[in-house]
């Protein structure tokens, strides 16, 4: 009998693989001696930028990057691995307040710093002043310092509700409810951009507008909002996994390693002025995600779906030929991203 070669990667995925590590080469081009400012650093999208700069630090890529954070000594040891980079500064403030510059020029500004917490959700005031206040102070910094280009973390979010079965494209002319307060989250990240459409008319800097939708991997947490993380927890940790809604809500997941590389790629060559949908296109139900992390990590346990179906279906999947034609792609598939959110999981023992 002929020895199996099932290990082997299938064609597909060696052409994936292959194109991720060119994309890594050309964004390590174009960022390379670069002084890049980041915010929201503490959350889930700056953990996964900082952990890919730095890598790339590590292979030569020779970046600064200055960090704007409320606690630094707090950030740090949680993540003591970043204490003595050379390469990283802080600039100890609330985003709301930032009136202090780094002392020396800024090329580059990801402005990612934004909770989407529960929490968060249930003081909307103060959540619409976090975003477009600190979007405001952001801006300042990036014209005082003389920054090329600024990119900003939108979310899905500003399109409102969806047609079921239509990834919504760039162009779209949906967008929330502004006369209901739960829609605050995506309608202060619209004034978000329409703060970066005047700073660019007027200031001349360069803006690239991102819209995210949801994603996956190490480091989302395991005990808030987000549905693949509880069905992760649920797998290593519970008795059954659990479904709290009708499970019919459609999404799709983009890894945070392959997340990181969308926004820095956007940040180095997307077009100013343009919106980029930031996610997967590969749509999958809530009620088909809980199987399938049931298959991956605890094939023994039961899903319980708890809420009953209703007439609406929500559904959150983005079109990405814009991002497509820049060369990114979902290199990371579903599966592997469970897994992987799963060793996590277990190394810090949760």
């Amino acid at each position: 009998m002929a020895a199996s070669h099932a290990w082997l990667p299938t064609p597909d995925l060696v052409v994936l693989a292959f194109r991720r590590n060119l994309m890594l080469e050309t964004l390590a081009y174009d960022l390379r001696g670069n002084h890049f400012l980041l915010t929201g650093a503490t959350g889930f999208f700056g953990q996964c930028i900082l952990a890919l700069l730095r890598d790339l630090n590590r292979q030569g890529f020779c970046t600064e990057v200055t960090i704007v954070s409320r606690d630094p000594a707090h950030f740090l040891a949680l993540h003591p691995e970043y204490g003595h980079c050379d390469w990283l500064h802080w600039l100890r403030s609330d985003i709301r307040e930032l009136r202090e510059w780094p002392d020396k020029p800024v090329d580059l500004v990801l402005h990612a710093a934004t909770s989407t917490s529960v929490v968060a959700h249930d003081q909307p005031l103060e959540l619409f002043d976090t975003i477009v206040e600190g979007a405001r102070r952001v801006l300042d910094l990036a014209v005082h310092n003389g920054a090329r280009r600024i990119l900003f973390t939108g979310s899905g979010a500003q399109y409102g509700r969806l047609v079921p079965g239509q990834p919504v494209t760039e162009d779209s002319p949906l967008a929330c409810d502004s006369s209901q307060v739960g829609n605050v989250y995506g309608e202060a990240k619209r004034a978000q951009e329409t703060l970066a459409a005047i700073y660019a008319r007027q200031y001349g800097i360069e803006t690239i507008l991102t819209r995210c939708f949801a994603f996956s991997g190490p480091g989302l947490p395991l005990d808030g909002h987000f549905a693949i993380g509880n069905f992760v927890r649920d797998a290593l940790f519970a008795d059954e996994i659990v479904v709290h809604s009708s499970g019919k809500a459609v999404r799709s997941y983009l890894h945070g390693a392959d997340l990181a590389i969308w926004l820095l790629t956007l940040l180095a060559r997307g077009d100013s002025g343009q919106a980029y949908n930031v996610g997967s296109d590969q749509a999958i139900s809530i009620a088909d995600l809980a199987r399938r992390v049931g298959q991956r990590l605890a094939p023994h346990k039961p899903v319980r779906i708890l809420g009953q179906p209703t007439g609406l279906r929500s559904y959150y999947v983005p079109n990405i030929d814009k991002a497509h034609a820049l060369g990114l792609d979902v290199w990371t598939s579903l599966d592997k991203s469970i897994d992987s959110m799963a060793a996590w999981a277990r190394l810090q023992g949760k």
